[in-house]
């Protein structure tokens, strides 16, 4: 039996890096194929990507564009604003040492293509793993370690709708040097033809090839007596957005379940719970909820995954346009109706599943034989 090697962390407490990285082993391994992530040793943190490596060349970088400085700092302060409970550490540890096959090999052997000849083929995907504005264009990511013939990118995503100067040279050379390319986002094809002259396909997120059936294999169900509504966040909305989210609410007359970020506006109007959650509860959560409202990219597809009446709506921090990964999906199903920004107002309109399912169905079968194809070569 062929080996495929995923090339990602496993170790970020965020409900889509993980889910998506065993969405795409699992799917490789429905392929017929054995599968394992792989990722480099020597990180300094538990629960985030700090390799000396990383943090010495972006050092340097900064050296050389002061002007980045900024950002950068704003970059700590959002991860500082993220302090998790220990139990949903737990959860998360516990889901990835149960569910996703790993291996780490120390940086020299990567660095010497000793691990290209452990495995048949290596696939770098997804989320934002090809983000254009990060100081450290990663050579794991662009699958550098290993042999040129056996690399395959599986929607990647691009996570901006430029690319800054301090990282064209550099991804542009990654990029041209892996056979299959393939993206998750339309800005992302854009860009990557703009950068390299390549036409490459839009495939689906890897958690979106997975059915809800196969899901509900690992879900855990929280048993709530009461409907509820989840809210999910990547950072704390604006009060503005709050007082919005407030009225919807209010009229719904349903418990909400707030996940990653405190709703502080909402919290003093109506019941709000935090609960401690892993991938397995996340997954549960949003599989019974009457609505989800979220800011997440992850979010809105579970939502979509499990026909949940959802409202995607628009991030509101941060110096880059991130709108591209969600709009880029809703455009593809039709509901593009359900990109809620700042002047928007959140009403009970129900989306259409029998025509969505449809078109996932089929993005699907594109999505699956590109893998396939990209695998086979």
């Amino acid at each position: 039996m062929k080996k495929i090697a995923i090339v990602n962390r496993t170790n970020l407490k965020n409900y889509g890096s993980v889910l998506q990285v065993y969405a795409l082993c699992e799917v490789v391994k429905n392929l017929g194929y054995d599968v394992e992530a792989i990722w480099e040793t020597g990180n300094l943190s538990k629960n985030y990507d700090f390799r000396p490596n990383k943090i010495i060349s972006t050092g340097c970088k900064l050296l050389t564009h002061p002007r980045l400085l900024k950002s950068t700092f704003s970059n700590i302060r959002y991860v500082q604003q993220h302090i998790i409970s220990e139990q949903t550490i737990q959860m998360f540890d516990s889901f990835v040492d149960s569910h996703i096959k790993r291996t780490f090999y120390p940086a020299k052997m990567m660095k010497q293509c000793k691990v290209g000849r452990v495995y048949d083929k290596f696939i770098c995907g997804s989320d934002q793993i090809w983000c254009t504005t990060t100081l450290y264009v990663d050579p794991l990511m662009y699958l550098r370690f290993a042999p040129k013939e056996k690399r395959v990118a599986y929607a990647p995503s691009l996570g901006r709708d430029y690319i800054p100067n301090y990282s064209k040279r550099e991804m542009k050379k990654y990029i041209k040097d892996i056979p299959d390319v393939s993206v998750r986002e339309y800005v992302g094809q854009k860009l990557i033809r703009e950068l390299t002259g390549r036409d490459v396909p839009v495939v689906l997120d890897p958690t979106l090839l997975i059915s809800c059936e196969e899901w509900d294999q690992i879900k855990k169900i929280h048993e709530s007596k009461e409907e509820y509504i989840v809210c999910y966040f990547l950072n704390t909305p604006t009060e503005e957005t709050q007082q919005k989210l407030l009225k919807f609410i209010k009229e719904s007359r349903k418990i909400v379940i707030a996940l990653n970020s405190r709703l502080e506006h909402v919290e003093n109007e109506v019941t709000v719970l935090y609960p401690d959650c892993g991938p397995r509860e996340f997954i549960g959560y949003i599989s019974n909820a009457e609505y989800v409202l979220t800011d997440s990219y992850h979010g809105m597809l579970f939502s979509i995954i499990y026909h949940r009446q959802f409202w995607s709506i628009a991030r509101e921090y941060g110096k880059f346009d991130q709108s591209s990964r969600q709009l880029s999906v809703l455009k593809m199903f039709g509901l593009n109706a359900r990109y809620c920004r700042t002047q928007d107002i959140i009403t009970e309109d129900t989306i259409d599943y029998e025509t969505v399912q449809k078109r996932l169905d089929s993005e699907v079968e594109k999505s699956l034989n590109y893998l396939r194809r990209a695998l086979e070569k």
